[in-house]
């Protein structure tokens, strides 16, 4: 029974993926041909639930629009300052600025959006991600 039970370090657990130490990991194995060791992994491997660490610098930027991925997303500051920006994909001049400044700030949204992202201070941030069942 005590062996029910997955420990670690988020932020050591998710360098193989960048920084997710939760999520379907035998999927992100075989996407970069990775042995998958099941014990190793344990309760991290599953395809509910998506957990990312994020440390980042102040002045990083993420250039790209992340793509919509059928998910819904929330992040959480852990301490920092942290500046999103969303858009629709079909309307991507229409755009909406997220800020999480104080610690515990959060957003939540249905990924059929594109996002990105700014650093205004160094940030630790904490992403989950989940199947969207079509909630409004």
């Amino acid at each position: 029974m005590l062996d029910r039970i997955t420990t670690g370090n988020a932020k050591d657990d998710g360098r193989e993926f960048r920084f997710w130490f939760v999520g379907e990991i035998e999927k992100w194995c075989r996407q970069n041909a990775l042995p998958f060791d099941a014990r190793r992994y344990g309760f991290r491997n599953t395809g509910d639930l998506e957990v990312k660490w994020g440390t980042y610098k102040k002045g990083d930027i993420r250039h790209a629009w992340a793509s919509c991925s059928g998910s819904m997303a929330m992040s959480i500051l852990v301490r920092g300052d942290f500046t999103f920006l969303f858009r629709d994909p079909a309307a991507p001049r229409l755009c909406r600025e997220v800020r999480l400044c104080d610690e515990g700030d959060y957003v939540i949204w249905r990924e059929d959006v594109e996002h990105t992202w700014r650093m205004d201070e160094d940030s630790r941030i904490i992403t989950l991600r989940w199947p969207w069942r079509g909630q409004t």
